[in-house]
């Protein structure tokens, strides 16, 4: 048996003919992989470092950096001197692509399941718990044999323009059969950094962590994990709760509530009681792509769109939402920008990532009226963080790989220190 499905983001439209009646797309197929699932949880959790291909999720710890390679597992990196980053370890989590990094521990998922893994040691990581099965039952193909992930082969085909294979592709950007449709899709940003514990964290995450619970979003819904003393344990949820929407794509905890960005709206869950959210308020905006951080009374979210890409429109900009009442949030301000992906906090000033637009910083001095500073042309960033423990430093994640910047004066200069190329 053999299953084909789209993978979650269209490469781009490469070419049309001269009527225009045809365009040709490039996109990614996936292939179903068969085999037995409990090979696949028994395999080693470390492993010889290795060359990045694919990177996902990036977390960045004090002396350390983690590297997500897309479906494998978790590239361990020393960047106790932020000038020579060196590799020491690979942490083999296969079907892994988003994860959250609390103290010591990774939460990440693993095909079907959502993992905790010790990272005290950085070269010798252990599997502390397993909560099997949290996004689907075992699926199996007519052998019995377990789906256990996908193979990927880029392919270019010709389409009229107004074929139904086509405009599903432009609209959706996925098309799931069966088990896919419930795991966590691919984030729209080619690469970001991790959501964490500390107060340092990025903002297009799909896993996160509060009150002793892990919560992660899939396609349609939300999981919630109990993480205690006797393990991770899956939340019993109603069917009401849990199929919450299409298009969610972010979720970022902040005091006792989730803000959880879709490509419509952002929802804001309250978590008084951890294994029970309830949606407390529904913001609603132009469809589109869009990381979403909560301050003090107050909510940024950046909305991107383009033309044959994962997030089709044509809205680009940054909204302020006044959440100080969040059963009544109201919005403040809406800035165009260019092409907005990640962003954070630094003091009182907001970087924002444009990609190969640049990176911009606004003073947030008045935190509902956010004045741009500077915009950076020459520094390409999908995603922007500061360093957890060195405030002269900001990393960036872009188009070939990590950067690594001394920031000077009032982020008047970036100076480049290293890079960690892919």
């Amino acid at each position: 048996m053999r299953i084909l499905i789209l993978a979650i983001i269209t490469l781009g439209i490469i070419g049309c003919t001269e009527d225009y009646g045809t365009v040709t797309v490039t996109y990614q197929e996936a292939t179903a992989l068969y085999g037995n699932i409990d090979d696949v949880r028994a395999e080693p959790l470390n492993e010889p470092v290795r060359d990045i291909h694919d990177p996902g999720k990036i977390y960045l710890g004090n002396d350390f950096i983690l590297i997500g390679e897309e479906q494998e597992g978790i590239h361990v990196i020393d960047n106790s001197d932020p000038l020579n980053p060196i590799a020491v370890n690979f942490i083999n989590l296969p079907g892994n692509k988003e994860y959250f990094v609390k103290g010591n521990y990774i939460y990440a998922e693993s095909y079907y399941d959502v993992v905790k893994v010790n990272i005290a040691d950085k070269h010798n990581a252990i599997l502390e718990s397993r909560a099997e099965f949290v996004f689907q039952d075992l699926w199996k193909n007519e052998e019995g044999k377990s789906l256990i992930g996908f193979s990927y082969e880029e392919k270019t085909e010709t389409f009229d323009a107004g074929d139904d294979f086509y405009e599903q592709v432009l609209a959706e950007n996925e098309i799931y059969l069966d088990y896919a449709k419930n795991i966590i899709p691919k984030s729209a940003l080619p690469s970001s950094f991790a959501g964490s514990g500390s107060k340092v964290s990025g903002t297009a995450n799909r896993v996160t962590y509060a009150k002793d619970h892990v919560y992660v979003i899939g396609n349609t819904s939300m999981y919630v994990i109990a993480d205690s003393d006797q393990g991770l344990s899956k939340v019993s949820l109603s069917d009401n709760f849990s199929r919450i929407g299409e298009g969610m794509e972010t979720i970022f905890p902040y005091e006792n509530n989730l803000f959880v960005g879709s490509r419509s709206a952002v929802n804001i869950f309250n978590i008084s009681d951890p294994q029970h959210p309830v949606e407390a308020y529904e913001f609603e905006h132009a469809t589109a792509c869009d990381p979403v951080l909560p301050a003090d009374g107050v909510a940024y979210v950046t909305l991107r769109t383009a033309d044959f890409s994962a997030c089709p429109g044509n809205t680009n900009s940054l909204l302020v939402l006044d959440t100080r009442n969040t059963n009544d949030v109201k919005e403040e301000k809406e800035i165009t920008m260019t092409s907005p992906y990640g962003m954070t906090l630094k003091g009182n000033e907001l970087y924002v990532g444009e990609g190969d637009n640049g990176l911009k910083i606004f003073d947030v001095s008045n935190k509902y009226k956010p004045e741009l500073i500077k915009t950076i042309n020459d520094v390409k960033a999908f995603d922007v963080i500061p360093h957890p423990t060195n405030s002269n430093l900001t990393l960036t994640t872009g188009p070939n790989g990590i950067s690594q910047y001394l920031v000077e004066g009032n982020s008047e200069s970036l100076t480049w220190q290293s890079s960690i190329s892919y």
